[in-house]
């Protein structure tokens, strides 16, 4: 599969990143939010839509291509190495594999979207690597960006695991100099993030539908602060 979209930051790969598209790998830092391998979870996510039959919104399944396990973001990060890192993660899983340097947790403010007795309003963020820099945004080991930060329902509801723009700016901020790499892209936040702070970045996305959302994204003239992940 192609080139999907570039300009003079972004560069985005619509396809496989274990297979079609190795471009990342030559990245300076790894910043990505992979599957968590959270389907089949109780309370998990799911795109819903108005059955027109019954009046009811439907859920459509889970939305994240292979979610089912972490056998994925594992070879990424397996590949990767011990070059710098963040990756997200759920703290209803165990920690994604190898040793990290240090945890610190996105405080989302509101409710995610797992059920469950208890609505989780925190995930995890995993660092590991050399040359990070504390910054005013990313002082404290807790990053507290509202979840729905500037988004509107349409935004909501474009992808389940959206992280806000500013969040995004604020780990990117405080990395060594260099291209950035998220091989599970999403709906484009890290890319729209490097893209403000001035960083070249490499995407790469499995789902044609998620790559169409971040073009959009990218070529917006103006700052996005504050759309979905």
């Amino acid at each position: 599969m192609p080139l999907y979209y570039q300009d003079d930051y972004v560069t985005l790969y619509h396809g496989d990143c274990l297979t079609e598209h190795r471009e990342w790998l030559a990245a300076d830092v790894l910043v990505t939010d992979p599957p968590y391998g959270s389907q089949g979870v109780a309370g998990s996510y799911g795109k819903r839509k108005m059955n027109k039959a019954t009046g009811k919104r439907d859920r459509l399944g889970h939305v994240i291509a292979g979610d089912t396990t972490t056998a994925s973001p594992d070879t990424v990060l397996a590949g990767w190495g011990d070059k710098p890192t963040v990756c997200f993660g759920t703290p209803r899983l165990p920690d994604p594999p190898g040793e990290w340097s240090d945890r610190l947790i996105w405080d989302k403010v509101e409710p995610g979207m797992n059920g469950g007795p208890f609505r989780y309003t925190h995930e995890n963020i995993f660092l590991r690597g050399e040359g990070w820099t504390r910054t005013s945004a990313s002082s404290y080991s807790i990053l507290r960006f509202p979840r729905s930060d500037g988004m509107g329902n349409e935004e909501r509801s474009q992808h389940p695991h959206r992280k806000p723009v500013g969040l995004m700016e604020a780990l990117i901020g405080a990395a060594r100099e260099g291209v950035i790499a998220d091989p599970f892209a999403g709906s484009g936040s890290t890319l729209v993030a490097a893209k403000n702070l001035g960083r070249q970045v490499i995407g790469v996305e499995l789902s044609e539908e998620y790559c169409e959302i971040i073009a959009k994204r990218c070529s917006q003239d103006l700052l996005d602060l504050g759309w979905t992940a």
